[in-house]
């Protein structure tokens, strides 16, 4: 498991392609917390299985998922 620090919190989170997927807001127990700002019908929601808790404004983002992180935004491998 990673270990993500506050540098990661504000950060924005894209898809593989380059779509905005959320913001990181936090940092729970090393893993980062993101704001989900697409709707639920978007592929990489369904994907990262997000989809199915659709009242959840913010999850945490699975390590696997994490492609990698650079100064701005943390790209996913979806």
């Amino acid at each position: 498991m990673a270990e993500y620090s506050e540098e990661q919190v504000g950060k924005r989170v894209v898809s593989q392609e380059g779509e905005e997927i959320g913001e990181v807001t936090a940092i729970d127990d090393g893993s980062m917390v993101v704001r989900v700002t697409v709707g639920n019908n978007n592929d990489v929601v369904d994907h990262m299985g997000w989809d199915t808790r659709t009242n959840q404004e913010t999850h945490t983002l699975n390590d696997r998922y994490v492609s990698n992180i650079r100064e701005n935004a943390v790209r996913l491998r979806v």
